[in-house]
């Protein structure tokens, strides 16, 4: 039988006199009792409590009683996420010739959060990889800072199949060690063009901490000199990686989705592959460049430099004493001789001396001259390349014959400023903003140029050498180009530009990349009357270029190096003799390319330089005009012609 329950104090239960009331268990009275603020503020608390009282039991069984068992699982399973690097575009040139591509190279890496005997790990790929361990340490130690404990560090690049295989082998005792496979640069012509191109080198420490590599992994190629430097933006692909789970040994448990990454943008150049070859070929072994331009529009055909080097070696496997070799070679192959090199010009300087006499009336085409092979000026004697002078000419035969002393009494009639003036609307003394990196401004000099630099006065004997092309004045191949480029078009000015097209959406070559000179087409003429003699004349200086398919036009420079004069029956050594030249256009009505050559130390620019530069000319002939002759003949028009 139930008892009684007495209750007090209780609201809400009973009349307002509190008598006492029996209650029945699972009556509505109980539950109102039981939802009171009290009640659930202690049903509350013992629920929490139940709560934190399973958790600590559970945490106590997984922390302590089954930690081995745990640890063992956690060891067991390690999700490995490797970075990987992107493909390159490729370079092609303008006929759609591959010039660059990617290739396989096998890497060594370390993950340093893997590794459980650095030392040991050492021991075993040294010997893998014929190494020594102190290697392998200096290549870990370079990257250790720089990236994440969990990114594979590499050791050694570019392996032989036979390295892969000694290290496949020893991979289930090198714990972290993988091998990777990351795209290698491939250049398919070997040292062709090699300057122009540039080559790729993998990631420094410096590039990672640079904004615009921080994103790459190691092992990712980055343009170091050339087009693959200046178009890296448009060539460098998106990052991958791969995901797999691997056990404590790094044998794969299971794959899972990689993320793949992309291939960067393939791009044109303006280069012609056919020209380039023949350029270099016909440069041979000697040092020098050799530049051809459309004067039209900038588009660059061929841009050689020799000696050359080969760009696969750089991007592979590079040795420290390989590198040496290149950096002190006392020929500096490394140097872009097309664009770095800066030279006198010589007597193709005679342009600009011309011009300028021309527009200030110091020279009249038509009035003689009379050439002894001598000219006085305070107490010093300038003579001209010719013995004994060449005789009584007037302009156009002083153009063809180069004549020394006609250009002389030119410069000192006009001085040096008027000459610098004339150079710089030629282009000279400045970038011409061609787009490839390290490009040289080269120098024209003039009286404030001389107190800048030297804290001198200019002396009259200077103007001299000035206005055939000596003295402080130098060029780059790639101006002396663009120089002529302005004849050819009777007064326009081109910027020089090798991007020719791309996939990329939304980049385009160049735009606004030529302006007017305010130069007079009747000078032009005059000047273009007397190169066309200097390559079509018996007697002119550049006669062994002359084509009987295509009529060329052109100037001879033979530039001083040290000696003014070499003594009759005596010899000099070749690092001291003249620097050859020969720059010139055709076909001379309608002007489609301009050729300029320079052999450094080569002697006489018509006879050295000048059958370099027949020979691209001969080439541009076959390829570019000869079909649309051939065409015509049979009564229709097919034509392959550089990109207007």
């Amino acid at each position: 039988m139930l008892e009684y329950t007495r209750v007090r104090g209780v609201s809400g239960f009973g009349s307002s006199s509190g008598l006492n009331r029996r209650f029945i268990p699972g009556s509505g009275s109980f539950f109102r009792l039981a939802s009171t603020p009290r009640k659930r503020l202690i049903a509350l608390l013992f629920l929490l409590g139940a709560g934190f009282l399973v958790l600590l039991i559970r945490l106590f069984e997984v922390q302590i009683n089954q930690h081995e068992k745990y640890v063992k699982l956690a060891q067991g399973n390690i999700l490995r996420i490797i970075p990987l690097p992107p493909l390159r575009g490729a370079i092609l040139d303008r006929n759609g010739q591959i010039l660059v591509g990617n290739g396989t190279n096998f890497v060594v890496s370390m993950i340093p959060d893997e590794i459980q005997n650095r030392r040991r790990t050492f021991h075993i790929l040294s010997q893998d990889l014929s190494l020594s361990p102190s290697d392998l340490q200096d290549a870990f130690d370079r990257m250790r800072d720089v990236l994440p404990s969990y990114i594979p560090i590499p050791l050694k690049a570019h392996l032989t199949t036979a390295q892969v295989g000694r290290v496949s082998m020893d991979l289930y005792r090198l714990p972290g060690i993988i091998i990777q496979t990351i795209p290698q640069r491939t250049y398919l012509h070997g040292s062709l063009a090699s300057h122009l191109l540039g080559y790729v080198g993998s990631l420094t420490v410096g590039d990672m901490k640079k904004s615009y590599a921080s994103h790459l992994p190691p092992g990712t190629g980055i343009g170091k000199t050339g087009v693959e430097r200046e178009f890296d933006s448009i060539l460098q692909g998106t990052p991958g990686e791969s995901r797999k789970l691997v056990d404590s040994q790094g044998n794969v448990i299971r794959k899972l989705d990689p993320k793949y990454p992309t291939q960067g943008h393939s791009i044109r150049l303006t280069v012609d592959y056919r020209l380039q070859k023949v350029a270099e070929t016909a440069l041979g072994d000697r040092r020098g460049a050799v530049v051809a331009i459309d004067p039209n529009n900038g588009e660059i055909l061929v841009l050689a430099s020799h000696p050359s080097f080969d760009p696969n070696q750089i991007s592979s496997a590079l040795t420290a004493k390989t590198w040496h070799d290149l950096l002190n070679n006392p020929d500096h192959p490394l140097t872009n001789r097309a664009i770095q090199g800066l030279y006198p010009p010589g007597s193709v300087f005679k342009v600009v001396t011309t011009m300028a006499g021309l527009r200030a009336g110091v020279i009249d085409p038509a009035k003689p001259f009379k050439c002894n092979g001598i000219v006085f000026l305070g107490g010093w004697a300038f003579h001209d390349w010719k013995r004994g002078g060449h005789g009584t000419l007037r302009l156009r035969r002083a153009i063809m014959q180069s004549c020394d002393i006609y250009f002389y009494r030119a410069g000192m009639a006009l001085g040096p400023d008027k000459i610098a003036e004339m150079a710089h609307l030629f282009g000279l003394g400045s970038r011409s903003g061609i787009d490839l990196p390290s490009e040289n401004p080269g120098t024209v000099p003039d009286r404030n140029w001389k107190m800048k630099r030297m804290h001198q006065p200019w002396y009259p004997g200077e103007t001299l050498p000035f206005a055939i092309g000596q003295g402080y004045l130098t060029v780059t191949p790639l101006q002396m180009a663009r120089l002529m480029g302005v004849v050819a078009t009777q007064g326009v000015l081109v910027t020089p530009h090798l991007y020719l097209s791309s996939d990329t959406p939304g980049v385009f070559p160049p735009e606004n990349n030529k302006r007017k000179t305010p130069l007079e087409n009747a000078n032009f003429s005059s000047l273009r009357e007397g190169l066309w003699a200097v390559v079509n004349e018996p007697h002119g200086t550049g006669h062994p270029v002359r084509m009987k398919e295509m009529e060329i036009a052109g100037k001879t420079g033979t530039a001083q190096v040290i000696s003014n004069r070499i003594p009759e029956g005596g010899t000099v050594h070749e690092k001291i003799r003249p620097d050859s030249w020969f720059v010139g256009f055709a076909p001379f009505a309608h002007p489609r390319i301009v050729v300029a050559v320079l052999v450094e130390n080569g002697g006489d620019g018509g006879d050295v330089a000048g059958p370099v530069a027949r020979a691209v000319f001969q080439e541009f002939y076959r390829d570019y005009l000869a079909p649309v002759a051939d065409a015509s003949s049979k009564g229709h028009i097919h034509r392959k012609e550089p990109h207007t």
